[in-house]
């Protein structure tokens, strides 16, 4: 029996499976876990399955608390809800080279809360982890609540940041 390794939050690949991503990386100039990423996504779309994701506009999506970082000046643990799945960021006021498209979002994780309950593990339950760099990148089912998230947070930051909202939390259909 051939041993396997982890590759992706699900994805066990093989010794000679990694081998070859990394080869065709060489060969090609992408990332491994791109590689990975589009044949997940090839296997998917072979498998006729009838699940469309949401689009963006449909799902809701809130932020529920702001609290400043103890140690990063100018950084803001904000949390929040969009459809069934949480989120936590922590955003700076100054972009940075270690956060999303050198932005402002330093880390990120969304999860369903559910897993979380059952599994008692945030790695298990997450369908997104960004923490100055990608540990799981947002699948293509799990991409519309990342755009949600991320339209939410950029919407929503300065006025929460800046102390413009009036209100403790705000929601943005």
């Amino acid at each position: 029996m051939v041993q396997q390794k982890r590759f992706r939050k699900n994805v066990s690949l093989t010794d000679a499976q990694i081998k070859g991503l990394y080869e065709l990386s060489e060969f090609d100039g992408r990332d491994p876990v791109e590689h990975a990423m589009i044949a997940i996504d090839e296997y998917l779309r072979k498998q006729n399955l009838d699940f469309t994701p949401p689009k963006e506009k449909d799902i809701s999506g809130e932020i529920k608390e702001l609290a400043a970082d103890t140690k990063i000046t100018g950084a803001f643990w904000l949390t929040g809800k969009v459809d069934k799945f949480e989120f936590s960021a922590l955003f700076l006021k100054l972009p940075s080279k270690a956060a999303i498209d050198k932005g402002r979002i330093l880390k990120l994780s969304i999860w369903d809360p559910a897993t979380m309950e059952r599994t008692k593990s945030l790695v298990e339950s997450c369908i997104i982890n960004y923490d100055r760099g990608w540990d799981i990148r947002p699948s293509k089912i799990a991409e519309p609540y990342y755009r949600k998230v991320i339209t939410l947070l950029t919407k929503s930051a300065d006025l929460f940041i800046l102390g413009k909202a009036s209100k403790s939390h705000q929601t943005i259909a």
